[in-house]
């Protein structure tokens, strides 16, 4: 099991898929987990269906896979249908770590949980600032944030592929709450930026 807690930043790429340069078909979304200087950590897969994919869009019912080096599985998130408020459920092992569900808010905001259905931090994008998702304990103070990141001008034209950093500004942060950051990354590429391409 890889451990998050000896990094500080994660890089989570989006794969590029041809056939959504050249057609609207959308396709199972696919990331690599990279530390800052490209080292790969993890890899993540989308376990969904086709006609779901293509009808459903960002609402769609689905299981994040998130993988090691050596093929092991590390993570899970997944979530159901819904309508307008996503809520996804994040397991590691089959075990329950938490989970993030989306709130009605002006900006763009998440409630992130433990396993045990607890506030762990607020995060929130301004209306002003809506590539960046800042993670706030009880007590207001900034423990993690997500930047969506410039890909370049042919990968925001003509595909959904986004490139998201991850920093942990409480390094205290333990490794159930990165993987939750890790799912958060996922969850807000898939509410904000899915069909963006």
């Amino acid at each position: 099991m890889i451990d998050l807690t000896r990094h500080n930043e994660l890089i989570v790429r989006q794969e590029r898929e041809m056939v959504e340069v050249f057609t609207p078909f959308e396709t199972a979304n696919r990331y690599s987990i990279q530390t800052p200087d490209g080292a790969q950590l993890l890899y993540a897969y989308e376990d969904s269906g086709a006609m779901s994919r293509q009808f459903m869009g960002s609402h769609r019912p689905l299981s994040i896979h998130v993988i090691d080096n050596a093929r092991q599985p590390v993570l899970e998130a997944s979530r159901d249908f819904f309508w307008v408020l996503s809520h996804m459920r994040v397991s590691e092992g089959g075990r329950r770590i938490g989970a993030l569900n989306r709130q009605f808010a002006l900006g763009r905001k998440f409630a992130l949980m433990d396993a045990n259905e607890r506030s762990l931090a607020e995060i929130t994008s301004g209306i002003f600032s809506p590539h960046t998702f800042v993670a706030k304990n009880a007590q207001g103070n900034e423990i993690a944030r997500i930047t969506k990141r410039w890909s370049g001008l042919g990968r925001e034209m003509f595909t959904d592929a986004d490139t998201f950093r991850i920093e942990f500004t409480d390094s205290a942060a333990n490794q159930d709450f990165r993987m939750l950051m890790l799912a958060a990354a996922f969850s807000i590429d898939l509410d904000f930026f899915e069909n963006t391409g």
